[in-house]
């Protein structure tokens, strides 16, 4: 029996999959990284040392856990934190740390720059959605701009998922599910690069790679990185895509109506069409694997970094007791916010901590507390980061029903899925009941959660 092998790169971990050929796990593995703040609402990786280095690591990782030879592994792919913006000179060695995606807000001078000289209109027209912080093309100019010296040695810009692929193939690809966030270098109509907005703006057009599907081979791993790695040169690699649109396929959403909520760092909100709508507040996408549909996509900028927030400044005594009782820090907070009455007795938090990404687009927005009395207690704060997350996924459902995108089905993945309570929140505040796959890849329903 061959083996496949998964990767992806999140904002504050890997993980990592070994599956069989009928798709079912056999081992996996998770480490845990961070991020680098710069500034307030800067966001980066060292992309060696995180995406590359993490990468080996996990791998090495499920190889210390199988009965079997890495040489049975037939197949790798890779999904991860996107879009980012890495330019690497011309031995692809990185000139600076990735900026990520839309949780960095740093290029708001160049998205309103960009905005003023193609105007709305015509941005909507190329790329089908607004420029936001989400999107990469001001990130570039910003990175022109600020350091001129890097960039004029720049040779390639990527993504976190065709870093890996580079490395392990030595070709440049990207998916076109992707590149529909490099606006506005990407024609959404045309699915391939701007060659006029590239000259328009003095980028060159030879910075982005070649444009496949994300079940496409990229490649095959190369005698370096065999070396590297202890994979078995020759395996096919795919060219993989973002982790939110990963996960949406692993849910198993397939159908014109049915929504993915990813429960992540970052919140991840989809709906299958079949018709490009005219949306200024979310992001359209071609679907990754079916020809003519289409996802319309919102993203908010803190879901379960919200959770962590909370823990790594307020949760100490919840970090003791899981090394003492080995009870996760979590479940121990939850088990305190079940015993709070939904509304959290009037508390009221509004969950933009880094800004918001969809539906208001506001880099400048900030996170609110309201309501404090004396009468609340940590874990009403808790519960009500919670419900803050939910009214946040309810604004992208408004906005599918103003733009007549009916709701089918409500799929839920994501690590936050774990915490029944905040599915159960969400269903409440959606008014729809959510189907949470039992693992997030290739599995039977195991539960529902009612509004």
């Amino acid at each position: 029996m061959g083996y496949l092998l998964g990767v992806d790169i999140g904002t504050q971990g890997i993980k990592g999959v070994l599956l069989d050929e009928n798709l079912k796990i056999v081992k996996k593995a998770y480490i845990e990284h961070n991020y680098i703040q710069p500034k307030a609402n800067w966001f980066e990786h060292d992309a060696e040392e995180t995406w590359w280095k993490g990468f080996k690591t996990i791998i090495q990782k499920l190889f210390t856990q199988i009965s079997f030879s890495p040489q049975e592994i037939i197949g790798i792919g890779c999904s991860g934190v996107s879009p980012c913006m890495l330019p690497v000179d011309n031995r692809n060695k990185p000139l600076r740390n990735a900026i990520l995606y839309g949780i960095d807000t740093r290029a708001q001078n160049e998205i309103r720059e960009i905005t003023q000289k193609l105007g709305e209109n015509k941005l909507l027209e190329i790329n089908k959605q607004p420029l936001t912080t989400q999107s990469v093309g001001p990130k570039i100019l910003w990175y022109k701009k600020n350091e001129p010296e890097k960039f004029k040695k720049t040779k390639r810009i990527f993504t976190s998922t065709n870093y890996i692929i580079s490395k392990l193939t030595g070709n440049y690809v990207l998916d076109h599910s992707q590149a529909a966030f490099f606006g506005p270098f990407y024609d959404f109509n045309k699915h391939c690069w701007n060659k006029k907005i590239c000259e328009f703006f003095d980028i060159p057009l030879n910075l982005f790679p070649e444009l496949k599907n994300a079940k496409d081979i990229a490649g095959r791993v190369s005698q370096r990185a065999a070396e590297e790695t202890g994979l078995n040169k020759g395996i096919p690699v795919i060219t993989g895509t973002a982790d939110g649109i990963a996960e949406i396929i692993s849910a198993g959403s397939s159908k014109t109506g049915e929504v993915t909520l990813v429960y992540g760092t970052t919140g991840i909100i989809s709906i299958i069409t079949n018709k490009i709508p005219s949306t200024k507040e979310l992001w359209i996408l071609p679907h990754f694997l079916f020809s003519g549909k289409y996802l319309v996509v919102g993203g908010t900028a803190t879901s379960a970094a919200l959770t962590k927030w909370f823990r790594d400044n307020f949760g100490d005594v919840e970090k003791i007791m899981q090394k003492r009782i080995k009870i996760n820090a979590y479940d121990l907070l939850i088990q305190q916010a079940e015993k709070i009455t939904p509304g959290s007795q009037g508390l009221i938090i509004l969950p933009y901590f880094s800004g918001e990404r969809t539906p208001i687009n506001d880099p400048l927005a900030r996170g609110v507390i309201m309501g404090l009395t004396l009468s609340h207690s940590r874990a009403h704060i808790y519960r009500a980061l919670l419900e803050g997350t939910a009214y946040s996924f309810q604004h992208h459902f408004d906005i599918f029903k103003q733009d007549n995108l009916k709701v089918s089905k409500v799929i839920a993945c994501g690590g936050g899925t774990k915490s029944a309570l905040w599915v159960q929140i969400v269903s409440d505040v959606i008014g729809h009941d959510q189907f949470v796959p039992n693992t997030i890849i290739g599995a039977e329903i195991r539960i529902v959660i009612k509004r």
